[in-house]
């Protein structure tokens, strides 16, 4: 069996993917080796053939795209220098051959087949026949681990998951010098067309050159042009003695060594390239170009040989493609990248560091009560909020600053080449200022302020999703202990938040798996000490962990929105267990539930309700809904809520209030059955005036407006003396019981009914 060797210098082995920004993402191997034996190459059944193609010699013509690929992303170059195939069979077919084999990339192994044709055979300068072959084959890209992250114009989610893998070979025997075989003879087109009719054909060839909208170039291997057509004059292109100086200079070097390496290739295929033509004024001319091989001795004399190039204009598609960039990887409204950019472009930022000791920092800002301006104003009000808010960002940060929108009311920074941590609070402090700063619109005032997380490369994370998440864990301890403020992450916040995941992840679980119970705390009539109702309260006991605590898991529902799926649990459990002791001839008791905010935001959320009723069969009448004061503030689109609610014969209970957004106004116009005095007011109402006075203001303002009232937090006799003596009947707290099981409530109906059996 022969080994034929390949003539690397006429030899290339490239790869391309698919990418709806730049059309195809092209690259090659610079430094590869290929083995093919064979007893007859014009006969490849009996061939065994490997390759290896050098990771490090990956070259895309652009840096830090050729950084990307060699990276721990995709191949991976520092630990898998090289990627391997080796044949294990060929079958000839009616286009050439399917070899079958094995592929190796970062210590994977896939089986894949390349189709190979053969591309003719000729003899070169030095007399040598030489074979040509072309293989090609795609692979899946992440089979083998090749993550694409990156680079600035190439955003991951529109890269394609093949991977087109081609090889253009010349091969000739193993110690051969010469062959008899005659070169390939090229005719002049020229010549041949013009020999019948000359003057008709001159003349065909002149009104075809003259309308052509395609630009037609013909040049030698340096770029020395021989013939341009008249569209060129027509467009107002660039005209110079060399072809190469019309292109623009970010792709003059690729195309230039492309074609070099072209003209000196024995065997040639049609070329087709895309790179950008200078205009007269200044700006270019996006083409796609075809690239053949001519020998045509009629054009020079000094020249073997010519390359024919035909240009098409292909700006509108990059116009369009640059458009669909624009809303792929922007936010529409405040123009600053979005998520996506964002995390692509740090992710690049960090490949580039590994050398690098200048620090790199990632701001997550959310603004503080943002939602109040939406609620209040229109979302038309929020959205000047935004754009405004992506102004004052990029007027404090520098220009090598990267600042985007990350979704809602969040943005993210990344600060580059920061010298230490005092130049990062100088920033985010300068951040804060210029965000509280109140926005005037149309003679509206509006005022904001934002909260800062702050996570430091390499220090809180080695990758983009780290830092962020770091960052944002940050922020989210702002936002908890004082909001209009930053704090930068520190290892106590990395313990916390993971004790919240899982617990998050728990949670969601639990919801799976009904691992909640319901606890029923009584309410009393303090005058005659009668049963008027109870309040249903949620307990969760964990299958391992135990009963956790309600001020564990109630925020976080609330915070991640699983207090919805729970709150309709909650509803539709405790409305099943009254409807029981209605059914049971017990005395008629009002049920009362919390709801949440975000249940009230529920679309379906009425509809929820009156499911739940029919289901249960629960009298209307006997359930009472408690919202907290925070849903005061949206009035006007909660009020339809409400009334909606009441229309159906639920009662509707403000719980804590006196501690939130209330006010007098805000009572009047909302369906309001009762107001609840928060616990707080209480506890000391028996020996701080301030609590007494604040108590007795709320009963007055409820019973101007025909409100019922009750305290709640009740645990002493002397609250029950001074609620009384200041005109509250109603109470709940420990002083009357602490919330009970169903078993345990209903023995407490029981001793309540014979007590005031006892007394009548």
């Amino acid at each position: 069996m022969g080994n034929w060797i390949v003539d690397h210098a006429h030899s290339v082995v490239g790869f391309e993917v698919k990418h709806m920004m730049v059309s195809k993402v092209r690259g090659q191997f610079d430094s590869f080796t290929a083995i093919v034996e064979a007893d007859d190459i014009e006969d490849l059944t009996t061939a065994n053939i490997t390759f290896r193609f050098d990771g490090n010699s990956i070259n895309t013509h652009h840096q830090e795209r050729d950084r990307h690929l060699q990276s721990a992303d995709f191949f991976d170059v520092s630990n898998y220098p090289a990627i391997d195939f080796k044949s294990t069979g060929v079958v000839k077919n009616v286009d050439g051959y399917q070899v079958t084999g094995d592929l190796t990339i970062k210590d994977v192994t896939k089986p894949i087949i390349f189709d190979v044709q053969f591309g003719g055979k000729a003899l070169n300068p030095r007399g040598v026949l030489v074979y040509g072959f072309e293989a090609e084959t795609t692979i899946n890209r992440e089979e083998f681990g090749l993550t694409w992250n990156a680079v600035l114009e190439t955003g991951g989610v529109l890269v394609g998951k093949e991977v087109k893998i081609k090889a253009e070979l010349e091969l000739n025997e193993k110690n051969s010098i010469f062959s008899n075989t005659t070169n390939i003879e090229y005719p002049s087109t020229i010549e041949s067309n013009q020999s019948k009719h000359p003057s008709i054909s001159n003349e065909i060839h002149r009104v075809i050159a003259d309308n052509l909208t395609d630009l037609v170039v013909i040049i030698d291997r340096n770029g020395g042009i021989h013939y341009t057509s008249p569209s060129f004059e027509k467009l107002s292109l660039l005209q110079t003695g060399n072809f190469f100086e019309t292109i623009h200079r970010d792709d003059e070097n690729a195309i230039r060594d492309e074609l070099k390496t072209y003209s000196d290739r024995t065997i040639k295929k049609t070329l087709h390239r895309e790179f950008r033509l200078y205009h007269k004024e200044g700006h270019f001319m996006d083409v796609e170009a075809t690239i053949v091989s001519i020998h045509e001795h009629a054009l020079s004399l000094e020249e073997d040989e010519l390359l024919l190039i035909v240009m098409r204009d292909i700006s509108e598609r990059k116009d369009a493609e640059k458009a669909i960039y624009q809303l792929a990887f922007h936010d529409s409204l405040t123009k600053l990248p979005n998520r996506r950019s964002f995390i692509n472009q740090l992710r690049n930022e960090i490949i580039g560091r590994n050398s690098s000791t200048s620090r790199l920092s990632v701001l997550f800002l959310d603004l503080d009560n943002f939602k109040q301006i939406n609620d209040q104003w229109g979302h038309d009000a929020g959205d000047m909020v935004l754009k405004e808010t992506a102004k004052r960002i990029r007027s404090v940060i520098r220009p090598t600053d990267i600042a985007a929108r990350f979704g809602g009311d969040e943005f993210v920074v990344m600060l580059k080449d920061v010298q230490d941590e005092k130049d990062v609070i100088t920033i985010v402090e300068g951040l804060l200022h210029q965000l509280q700063q109140t926005i005037r619109n149309s003679n509206k005032e509006y005022s904001i302020s934002s909260s800062i997380g702050v996570a430091h490369y390499p220090a809180h994370g080695e990758s983009a999703e780290e830092l962020i998440k770091n960052a944002d864990t940050a922020l989210y301890y702002v936002k908890k202990c004082s909001k209009n403020d930053f704090m930068i992450f520190n290892q106590q916040m990395e313990y916390q938040s993971l004790e919240r995941r899982i617990l998050e992840s728990a949670l969601r679980q639990a919801i799976k798996e009904q691992q909640f119970y319901l606890e029923y705390q009584p309410k009393m009539n303090m005058v005659t000490n009668e049963l008027i109702g109870m309040e249903a309260l949620v307990r969760w006991e964990h299958p391992d962990l135990g009963i956790i605590p309600p001020a564990k898991f109630i925020p976080l529902a609330e915070e991640t929105g699983l207090i919805v799926p729970l709150g309709e649990w909650i509803l539709k459990e405790s409305c099943i267990q009254a409807y029981a002791w209605q059914d049971r001839n017990h005395s008629p008791l009002l049920l009362s539930v919390n709801i949440s905010v975000r249940q009230l935001e529920d679309p379906n959320f009425v509809s929820k309700v009156i499911s739940i009723l029919h289901e249960t069969g629960l009298d209307p009448s006997r359930l009472e809904l408690e919202i907290t004061e925070t849903v005061l503030v949206n009035v006007n689109r909660m009020a339809s809520i409400l009334k909606e609610i009441q229309q159906l014969g639920i009662r509707i209970s403000v719980d804590d209030f006196g501690t939130g957004y209330s006010s007098l106004s805000y009572i009047k116009d909302l369906p309001i059955d009762t107001l609840k005095i928060d616990q707080s007011f209480v506890k000391d109402i028996h020996t701080n005036k301030e609590s007494k006075e604040i108590a007795k203001a709320i009963i007055n303002l409820a019973n101007s407006i025909g409100l019922n009232v009750i305290a709640e937090g009740v645990e002493l006799k002397e609250h029950v003396e001074e609620l009384c003596e200041d005109g509250t009947i109603l109470g709940q707290g420990y002083y009357f019981s602490r919330p009970l099981k169903v078993e345990a409530f209903e023995d407490y109906m029981k001793t309540v009914y014979k007590a005031s059996l006892s007394l009548n």
